[in-house]
């Protein structure tokens, strides 16, 4: 079967995903999941590749509603993927769920430039793992390939294309062509895992601003239904975003997050994100997920030395 066949059939089936109905347990895991990214991506935040990044011209340029974490920065949700999904990784300490964090970071900056609500965020995250796990790549994709056919299904439904867009989006993606990484570790493995997001939200922000006609050109080729699954495919949950065993969450993201923000800021922060589904608007999460550094210290207050400041005239009378 061709690629774009595969694609097609990919896409008509991530068109056509039912979610079920979430009970506690599930919500409850998927917030485990947000929160562990989260903070990895702060922990991440002052990593050599992660500052490197930033100080490139031309990269995250400042001006867009999408933060990137640990900074007072807002740039596009293109490149707040490519700077936070890196951050989670370089964050996460040779986990082998690296890519998975990512994967949570990266649509984040989605959902605040178009103005979705907690809700919604957490939705798209539980349905791209879901469909990422029922549509199974081949072994030789790993975790980033998964990884990056959740992150285009899910920033997919959210930008609500059409079947045609979603198959013209996993094409530019280059789903079909991911491959695997060294999990959780700086410099060219973060960087790579940061671009494959990257490149994933571009393309389905390409395809939302394609026609139809554009995309169906583009997929073109054999069409053939697929079977119920890649041969040899091989799924992966991305919502396993996993703690260290016995590590306690809130211990864990106190200290991931104290080491970028403030402290009054980390708790509020974990409060948010325990409950993200209830949050209506996430500039009030993004605020809490701004750097300390970046604040403006507060002036010193200088006294002059006693006896030299002279009394200010007044027409006061007693």
């Amino acid at each position: 079967m061709s690629v774009s066949a595969t694609m097609s059939s990919l896409a008509e089936r991530i068109s056509a995903y039912d979610p079920q109905p979430r009970d506690a347990k599930a919500l409850g895991r998927a917030r485990a999941a947000v929160i562990t990214a989260f903070g990895r991506t702060l922990s991440g935040a002052p990593a050599a590749i992660t500052t490197a990044l930033l100080a490139t011209p031309g990269v995250a340029m400042p001006g867009g509603p999408s933060l990137v974490f640990g900074t007072e920065r807002r740039t596009s949700a293109v490149d707040a993927a490519l700077i936070n999904a890196t951050a989670a990784v370089a964050g996460s300490e040779a986990s082998p769920d690296a890519a998975n964090g990512a994967f949570v970071v990266s649509l984040f900056g989605l959902c605040e430039e178009r103005g979705k609500t907690g809700q919604e965020f957490i939705d798209a995250v539980i349905s791209g793992a879901d469909i990422s796990r029922s549509l199974a790549l081949p072994p030789s994709a790993g975790q980033l390939g998964s990884a990056l056919l959740g992150s285009v299904a899910a920033a997919a439904r959210l930008l609500e294309l059409s079947r045609p867009k979603i198959a013209a989006a996993l094409l530019m993606a280059g789903v079909a062509n991911a491959g695997n990484s060294a999990a959780g570790q700086g410099g060219p493995e973060a960087l790579m895992v940061g671009q494959s997001l990257r490149n994933g939200l571009l393309a389905a922000l390409l395809a939302e601003a394609m026609d139809e006609a554009s995309c169906h050109e583009m997929i073109g080729g054999d069409q053939r239904a697929a079977g119920d699954g890649l041969p040899g495919a091989e799924a992966f949950d991305l919502l396993a975003v996993q703690s260290p065993p016995g590590a306690d969450l809130w211990d864990q993201f106190d200290q991931q997050a104290g080491a970028v923000l403030r402290r009054d800021d980390v708790a509020p922060l974990f409060e948010r994100l325990e409950t993200i589904d209830k949050v209506n608007d996430l500039a009030t999460v993004s605020r809490l997920l701004q750097g300390r550094g970046t604040r403006a210290a507060p002036k010193k207050v200088v006294f002059a030395p006693r006896g030299t400041h002279e009394p200010e005239e007044t027409n006061w009378v007693p």
